[in-house]
C-alpha cells in the first residue's frame, strides 16, 4: 500500500514564538450539506476530491493550521493557539464505527492504527506533546446511513449505531470512545449545527482539517502543519515527533 505520510521540510523547534495560525473565521462549515443532506455517491469525499481521505482537509504540509475552538463533553473549551503555547499538538481523528480505529488491520498502515496504538503513543510522549483526539462523522454507520468516503452503505462489525446528526448525538458517540482514550489526551467532538456554542459552526474542523476517518497531523508550535498521515500509524508518528524535536523533520522522509 502506498505511504500515507507527508512531511514538511526541516523545522527548528520553537519554544517561545507564538503560533501563526489562520483565523477560525476562514474555516469551512457545512461541507456536503451534512447533516441536512445525507452522504451519497455524488455527495461524498471521493466524489468531491477524487480520493479519500483528503488528509488535512483544506491544508497541506507547510500551511498554517486554523485556530479552532472546540468543547469537551463537559463543556470546557480548548483553543489550538492556547494549546500550542506549551507544546506542539498532535491531532488524531477516530470514530467508533471505524475498523482502523478498532484495530482491525494487519497490513501497513493499519497494523498500528488502532486505539491501543494511539494510547501507547500518548503514553510515550505525553510530557512533551499535547494530544487531541477528535470525533467527527461516523464512517460506517448503521444502514440506511451512508459512508462519507463513497456515499455508499458500508457496514462492518462496529456498525451498531446510526449516524449522529445532532450535537447531542455526537456527544454520545464521543463518550463511546472515552474509555479507549488516554487520560492525558484531550477528547473533543467537532461541532454540529444546533450546538450551544456557535450557531454558525457545523463541522468546521472536520471540513477544514479532517475529511477522513483516521487522519492525523503534527502541528508545530509555530502553528504549521508539519506532518500529516492519511491513516494514523503510531511508529511513523513517533518518528516524526522525534525528528521534530531533533530539528531534522525532512521532506526526504516522505515515505516509510
Amino acid at each position: 500500500m502506498p505511504s500515507s505520510l507527508q512531511l514538511l521540510g526541516a523545522l527548528a523547534v520553537a519554544t517561545t514564538a507564538s503560533a501563526d495560525l489562520q483565523s477560525a473565521s476562514e474555516m469551512t462549515n457545512n461541507c456536503f450539506n451534512f447533516p441536512t443532506e445525507n452522504f451519497n455517491r455524488n455527495n461524498a469525499v471521493k466524489a468531491t476530491y477524487g480520493a479519500s481521505p483528503q488528509t488535512g482537509g483544506l491544508l497541506n504540509a507547510g500551511d498554517s493550521a486554523f485556530d479552532f475552538t472546540l468543547y469537551d463533553v463537559d463543556g470546557n473549551d480548548y483553543t489550538l493557539s492556547t494549546m500550542l503555547e506549551d507544546k506542539p499538538v498532535v491531532i488524531i481523528w477516530g470514530m467508533w464505527t471505524c475498523p482502523a480505529y478498532q484495530g482491525m488491520g494487519t497490513s501497513y498502515p493499519f497494523d498500528q492504527c488502532g486505539y491501543k496504538d494511539e494510547w501507547d503513543l500518548v503514553e510515550k510522549y505525553k510530557d512533551t506533546v499535547t494530544f487531541v483526539h477528535l470525533v467527527g462523522p461516523e464512517p460506517h454507520p448503521l444502514t440506511p446511513d451512508t459512508n462519507f468516503d463513497s456515499g455508499k452503505q458500508l457496514m462492518n462489525y462496529w456498525s451498531t449505531v446510526r449516524q449522529a446528526k445532532t450535537y447531542d448525538d455526537r456527544i454520545t458517540m464521543t463518550k463511546k470512545v472515552l474509555d479507549y482514550t488516554h487520560p492525558s489526551q484531550i477528547l473533543l467532538p467537532d461541532l454540529l449545527e444546533g450546538n450551544p456554542y456557535d450557531d454558525e459552526s457545523n463541522q468546521p474542523v472536520w471540513c477544514s482539517m479532517g475529511l477522513g476517518a483516521r487522519t492525523a497531523m503534527l502541528i508545530s508550535q509555530e502553528g504549521t502543519l508539519a506532518f500529516e498521515q492519511d491513516w494514523f500509524r503510531s511508529d511513523d508518528m513517533s518518528t516524526a515527533i522525534d525528528s521534530y524535536f531533533a530539528g531534522t523533520l525532512s521532506s526526504d522522509s516522505a515515505s516509510a
